[in-house]
């Protein structure tokens, strides 16, 4: 059969398109595939990121959460070098230096923190004499505060063993021993200036 004949054949011509259409058939299968195969990959790129940005905020929420307590809890556990139990009035790593001696629950006690704070703001411009508090409120102090029977503080006191503490005193150590102690407020704030 000559080509002419082939092509004018109607089983044979029917038989080339019905081939065709199954290539072009199956052309559009392995399309349609194709495209399902990238759709479902990307729905599940969408989806895996959406689970991992829940995640991470929600970590972060708890990790925030943390963080607070964690801040708080450094700050009560601080320690302030700068406030001395009467144990430990005497043993400074200073020379000289002052101790001032109050109650913080007075009424008066504004007024003698503004003081202290005073002199620190002073103290860090020149070469001052290193201050530190003694809170006469605090429990380990309480047992100095007025205690003599005439309910007076100890001005001549040299040691630990003879202090007795009134409202408002300032004391200056030098190598480990009391050598001045002052109790009037006006006078303790000339001292400071």
């Amino acid at each position: 059969m000559s080509k002419k004949e082939r092509k004018e054949n109607p089983v044979m011509v029917e038989n080339q398109k019905i081939k065709k259409s199954n290539k072009n058939i199956d052309k559009q299968l392995k399309s349609t595939e194709e495209d399902n195969l990238v759709r479902n990959f990307i729905l599940i790129v969408i989806v895996l990121a959406v689970i991992l940005g829940i995640v991470y905020f929600a970590s972060e929420a708890f990790n925030k959460k943390d963080d607070n307590k964690t801040k708080t809890e450094d700050i009560a556990g601080e320690i302030n070098y700068d406030i001395l139990t009467v144990g430990t009035l005497l043993n400074r790593p200073y020379n000289e230096y002052y101790v001032l001696v109050y109650d913080s629950t007075s009424k008066d006690a504004i007024k003698y923190d503004t003081m202290k704070s005073t002199y620190d703001l002073k103290s860090e411009d020149k070469d001052f004499i290193k201050m530190y508090y003694l809170d006469l409120a605090s429990s380990l102090n309480k047992e100095y505060y007025n205690v003599g029977d005439d309910n007076k503080s100890n001005p001549k006191a040299k040691s630990i063993s003879e202090l007795d503490f009134g409202d408002l005193s300032l004391l200056r150590i030098k190598k480990g021993k009391i050598v001045e102690y002052l109790e009037d407020y006006k006078t303790i704030q000339e001292k400071l200036k």
